[in-house]
């Protein structure tokens, strides 16, 4: 019996998987990445949060500092992923999204 994932992934998401309008993974390929990165941006929204407050830092600031902090461990983000949670955080909080560096070229031609 076929059962359909309830996991509703946002287009900004799949773009990060789709080159020339097809996805390069399968689809429990992207959910499972899509689940990870949102949990992982409510996270980061709520640090991000305590972040500005405690050390009276600008949001853009602080959004950048979480996005290095999320690509010193590659083996977890794609920079194309970490840049997605940090995007994804800065709208939980409606803040302004922060000026990001993009990823290498090979990613966004591999992943």
């Amino acid at each position: 019996m076929y059962e359909h994932n309830q996991i509703d992934v946002p287009p900004s998401f799949m773009a990060l998987y789709c080159r020339n309008g097809r996805p390069i993974e399968a689809r429990g390929v992207i959910e499972t990445r899509y689940d990870v990165c949102e949990d992982l941006a409510l996270g980061v929204a709520n640090w991000c949060k305590e972040l500005s407050f405690k050390d009276d830092l600008p949001e853009e600031a602080v959004l950048q500092r979480c996005h290095a902090g999320l690509l010193a461990s590659p083996d977890t983000l794609s920079v194309s992923e970490a840049g997605w949670v940090v995007s994804r955080a800065a709208e939980l909080l409606s803040w302004p999204l922060p000026t990001l560096p993009q990823p290498p070229e090979e990613e966004r031609e591999t992943r």
